[in-house]
């Protein structure tokens, strides 16, 4: 738990030390591409693309021969999925109304972005087909598979990390009763240690 908090702490002095490079989506949207271009992605396609981000970037990582395009997607995959918090409040991939929907959709986009690249990369790309045929039988078969939310038409940017929408945040009860357990984790930490302390200096 001590980790997952600090986690925590590491993602907000990130924000505040990265300001210049992230933005809520929408203020995005008014500004120019600095990075690679990445295509939205549906809400119900996300759902399915999200399961595979994993093996998307171990793929990427075992790519004999790479590309600034190639670094860049997988860079971004990478950061945006932990300014995400790790996708771990519930509700960030299924709930458009959550804070983390926004900032979800842009990591799911970007790795699905990552997969389409290496695929059009030369070589032998047989691993990434079978990769991508294998998520698009999924897709098929799935009926909320072309479900969409108010940010499926959402395009992204590899250059601008996507926050959170701390505004939704008191409205939504699962982001606030995750942060109330943190805190409420942190505190207890907190407790332990002191009396753990206290202990050792009334024993010593």
């Amino acid at each position: 738990m001590r980790r997952g908090w600090r986690g925590c702490l590491a993602v907000t002095a990130m924000l505040a030390v990265s300001a210049p490079v992230l933005a809520h989506h929408q203020l995005q949207l008014e500004r120019p591409t600095i990075g690679v271009a990445i295509p939205a992605i549906t809400h119900g396609e996300m759902q399915v693309f999200a399961r595979y981000r994993t093996q998307i970037l171990n793929l990427a990582a075992r790519q004999p021969r790479t590309d600034p395009t190639l670094r860049r997607l997988a860079g971004f995959v990478s950061l945006q999925h932990f300014a995400c918090f790790w996708g771990l409040v519930p509700g960030s991939l299924s709930d458009e109304t959550s804070p983390f929907n926004d900032c979800s959709h842009a990591y799911v986009a970007g790795a699905r972005a990552l997969l389409l690249h290496m695929i059009a990369m030369p070589g032998d790309q047989s691993e990434a087909k079978a990769l991508e045929a294998q998520i698009e039988s999924e897709i098929a078969g799935d009926l909320a598979a072309s479900q969409l939310c108010s940010n499926s038409k959402q395009a992204f940017d590899s250059g601008i990390v996507v926050t959170p929408d701390w505004q939704l945040a008191p409205a939504h009860l699962p982001t606030v009763l995750t942060f109330l357990a943190l805190l409420a984790a942190a505190a207890g930490l907190w407790v332990v240690r002191w009396f753990t302390l206290s202990l050792s200096a009334r024993t010593g």
